[in-house]
């Protein structure tokens, strides 16, 4: 019997997971800061002033990233002399364009001390192009044919959540670092219930954790056994620890840091492991 031809997996690595974390940090980190600045300036505009300061930097890596990934850097420009609708690519591109820009303004914004009417109109313009980027690598690489990613529906979903909780568990640590009990606890609360969503998103994308289902593109089974043990992994150590860190944290500062550091820890482990999927991909026989 001849061998199936599958599709051969893509030269991506190290700066597609960069990429993939930095963005969602970004994205995700922007939308708590807005919905800080939008329904609670007067408790917590320090921390959302602190947070914006972070996200435009966050967005010229990723974008480095996105470029220094490219076969031709310097063709990036290309991809925004049209704009495709029907294309998750095109749409996601001028998305994070738009996106960057709108994080510019408010870094700029706050280093110039704009009026706090101009930060809010900021801040209202941003949230949407911030859950969208947050959304857009999982629709693209669901869109894809390459084994494992093709059958991830849900993951647009499962890396919106993923991008909010890892801003969250971000701004989490900026409260604990100034001292802010209050925004601490509200945070510690957004972290723990995000993280509970998101592992629900998770056993969504990923089905089955056996040989069958979601994972049955992984070629044998080996292949879908090591795939198994990360998935689990990743739940247990990167979702379950800190949902159990925020139920006990109690307002210590120790504790908030090493939450979010497991969160945006585990963010990034996710995302290697998303990337190298389709490298664990072996030929099916037929």
């Amino acid at each position: 019997m001849q061998p199936r031809i599958v599709t051969k997996a893509p030269p991506w690595h190290g700066w597609v997971t960069a990429d993939l974390f930095l963005l969602s940090t970004a994205s995700g980190t922007f939308t708590m800061a807005a919905m800080v600045v939008l329904l609670r300036p007067w408790e917590m505009d320090a921390l959302a002033r602190a947070a914006f300061l972070i996200v435009f930097p966050l967005m010229l890596a990723d974008l480095a990233c996105l470029i220094l990934d490219l076969g031709d850097p310097a063709r990036f420009h290309h991809m925004l002399r049209t704009f495709k609708p029907s294309s998750p690519m095109s749409v996601g591109v001028w998305t994070i364009s738009a996106f960057s820009f709108i994080a510019f303004l408010a870094f700029i914004a706050e280093i110039l001390d704009w009026p706090q009417s101009a930060i809010r109109s900021i801040a209202a313009a941003g949230l949407v192009p911030a859950l969208v980027a947050g959304a857009y690598k999982g629709v693209l690489f669901s869109a894809t044919a390459q084994p494992g990613w093709r059958r991830m529906r849900w993951l647009g979903g499962a890396f919106a959540v993923s991008s909010a909780s890892m801003g969250a568990g971000l701004m989490l640590a900026l409260a604990a670092g100034a001292g802010q009990p209050g925004a601490a606890r509200l945070f510690r609360f957004i972290v723990m219930w995000l993280l509970v969503l998101n592992a629900l998103a998770v056993r969504r994308v990923m089905g089955s954790t056996a040989t069958t289902g979601h994972l049955s593109d992984v070629g044998d089974r080996r292949a879908a056994l090591r795939v198994s043990l990360c998935y689990t992994g990743f739940i247990v150590a990167g979702l379950g620890v800190p949902i159990v860190l925020c139920a006990i944290g109690g307002g210590n500062s120790t504790i908030d840091g090493l939450t979010a550091a497991i969160v945006l820890g585990g963010g990034l482990a996710s995302r290697q492991f998303l990337v190298a999927l389709p490298h664990r991909s072996a030929p099916n026989r037929t």
